[in-house]
């Protein structure tokens, strides 16, 4: 059974505005990677009372690193210090609180505005190009 384009336009939208089910009980799915480069985020549940969070360092020799991961609600409006390869980092988190939200760039964003444009195109060339007009 194929989705209708209204429910996949539907989904596009809702994703592209951050509006998701969160499962569970206020448990958030978030992305996690270390400060490894490059970071391929893998979607984690997190525990109860965590945000999603993205947490930038900045050395003294202003190198930056970024880790992504659940984060203790508590911990997001505080700085932080850390120690990566032997440099010492100030830590600063970002939180967010919906599923995924910590994904950094939005790409399903252009990707959605994409998918409506070829199906109002795709439409219009279907009922005789009024949109054309």
């Amino acid at each position: 059974m194929r989705p209708s384009s209204t429910f996949l336009c539907f989904l596009c939208i809702s994703g592209a505005l951050g509006l998701t089910i969160t499962p569970g009980q206020n448990r958030l799915r978030c992305y996690t990677c270390s400060f490894a480069k490059p970071c391929y985020p893998v979607a984690v549940q997190c525990s109860e009372g965590e945000a999603c969070g993205t947490s930038t360092g900045t050395s003294d020799q202003n190198e930056i690193i970024q880790r992504k991961g659940c984060l203790p609600k508590a911990q997001c409006l505080l700085l932080g210090q850390t120690t990566y390869w032997s440099h010492s980092y100030t830590m600063r988190h970002e939180c967010c609180e919906q599923d995924l939200c910590n994904a950094g760039t939005k790409p399903q964003g252009l990707l959605c505005f994409l998918l409506i444009t070829m199906l109002l195109l795709a439409a219009s060339i279907a009922w005789g190009g009024p949109f054309l007009r």
